[in-house]
């Protein structure tokens, strides 16, 4: 059997997997809140200064770690091209080549079992588009799912000291990035360790590492390692803080996955049984990681990620399972199963429940930017904004003031000189005398636009109830 490294179809493969999630590393959207406000904003605070400030963030129920990964490519991106996306492009394909544990993963599972598995399962993994959108997304469940993917190629082919070391750390980093796969990896490691007593010593010795990582970059912060899980259990779980933002029943998930794959997920599930076969304990992490995430009320599909991806994993594998069994080996069957595999995921992708995420949150994005490219800019604020959380000085790229007004607030908005933007719904452009529009992130639904004022910013007393943090600390956010 042709030794991985000196593969060219999995190479091109490999670079294949680069290319699509460098293409989405570009794309101007943002998945969801936490991408930009529990991740890239805290970065932006360790890189330049001035940040907005969730409620997670001021009860320090999140960790360090990843906002120190993200700053220095920020700050780098931010200085070489201030007028651009560079900043946020930067983190990205920083997770960019993270992702590619979860594909250098899923090829090691395959390919001790034959070539063919190998190359199969790296084409699934580099082409299946949970794995290219969320690659580059600057959050936790991404970067921890290709940890653990990454972990199991290592643990579950050769055993050797160095690779259950390098194992031990990859399962430590995915616990302390998202530390509600701990369950999972636990699952992982004792069938990778079992009762040899120094493979789990060996585990351990890896796993403190990551540990150690994520103590520094907490120190480095100023905040006390691991304090912000202890936080996050009790602010979400205990006070159901979390359920503030929606519940759902046990099932939930079962729904969320059948209007996301819909009637692919039959032969997605067909195939991922008969890989588990090759591999059991996947499958176990898998079913374990859904039932842990089930228990929580508040739910959001990327949390099960790890689930979804070790299922089109051990899929990958079953069909070629199923390929040698009832149609034999052949380049035209196997180039098939591979075009089987990427109409499945194309369609997923283009028509799942997940469809309107390539367009999520890129009115904001260009709004904030065209706000940030005015040198006059020495203030902004946001009036009656359409979600109660839209500022951010990573989207604007400035360290001006930002001041935030709803309705009530309507005549202190118009009386401060404390702003000379104003950042506002189309539907509001008449609220201020003397400012014209400059521009909104769409021209078509203009739910975010910029409005401009000549002179300087006067801040008085009167303003420092608005000033953003300030408001969002009052309300709650």
């Amino acid at each position: 059997m042709t030794a991985p490294r000196r593969d060219r179809v999995l190479w091109s493969i490999l670079a294949l997997a680069v290319l699509l999630r460098t293409a989405v590393a570009c794309w101007p959207v943002l998945d969801h809140a936490d991408e930009l406000w529990q991740y890239l904003e805290p970065a932006h605070h360790l890189s330049a200064g001035p940040w907005v400030q969730t409620w997670e963030a001021r009860a320090g129920a999140r960790s360090w770690l990843l906002p120190m990964l993200f700053a220095g490519p920020m700050a780098i991106g931010h200085a070489a091209a201030p007028a651009t996306l560079l900043d946020l492009i930067l983190p990205r394909l920083v997770c960019v080549l993270i992702a590619l544990g979860a594909v250098l993963g899923a090829t090691r599972l395959g390919w001790r079992l034959s070539r063919l598995h190998g190359l199969v399962a790296a084409f699934v993994a580099a082409i299946w588009y949970e794995l290219v959108y969320f690659g580059p997304r600057t959050m936790s469940e991404p970067i921890a799912t290709a940890c653990f993917l990454a972990a199991a190629g290592l643990l579950l082919t050769e055993r050797d000291a160095r690779r259950t070391i390098a194992g031990g750390v990859l399962l430590g980093l995915c616990c302390v990035v998202r530390f509600h796969y701990g369950p999972a990896a636990l699952v992982l490691a004792i069938a990778a360790a079992r009762l040899d007593w120094r493979a789990w010593r060996l585990l351990a010795a890896g796993g403190g590492v990551a540990l150690g990582e994520s103590a520094l970059a907490d120190l480095a912060a100023g905040a006390t390692p691991f304090l912000w899980i202890v936080r996050n259990v009790t602010l979400n779980l205990v006070a159901d803080r979390s359920a503030d933002y929606g519940v759902s029943p046990a099932w939930w998930y079962l729904k969320a996955l059948f209007d996301l794959w819909g009637w692919a997920g039959i032969p997605i599930v067909a195939a991922a049984l008969v890989g588990a076969r090759r591999y059991p304990a996947l499958l176990i992490a898998a079913l374990v990681n859904l039932a842990v995430h089930s228990l929580v009320p508040h739910k959001e599909y990327r949390f099960i990620l790890l689930t979804t991806t070790l299922f089109v994993t051990l899929g990958a594998i079953g069909s070629v399972d199923l390929l040698l069994r009832f149609a034999g080996r052949g380049r035209a069957r196997v180039a098939l199963l591979g075009a089987a595999w990427l109409l499945l995921s194309a369609g997923c992708g283009a028509l799942g429940s997940s469809a309107h995420t390539w367009g999520n949150n890129g009115r904001l994005i260009a709004a904030w930017r065209l706000a940030g490219r005015i040198q006059a800019a020495c203030g902004v604020g946001i009036y009656r904004p359409a979600r109660p959380l839209v500022a951010s000085y990573t989207l604007l790229a400035r360290n001006i003031p930002i001041y935030q007004y709803d309705e009530p607030d309507a005549a202190a908005a118009r009386q401060s000189r404390a702003f000379n933007l104003v950042f506002s719904p189309w539907e509001h452009r008449g609220a201020f005398s003397g400012y014209r529009l400059v521009g909104c992130g769409d021209r078509r639904k203009r739910d975010a636009c910029v409005f401009e004022r000549s002179g300087p910013c006067i801040e008085s007393a009167l303003d420092a109830p608005f000033e953003v943090n300030t408001v969002l600390k009052r309300k709650a956010l």
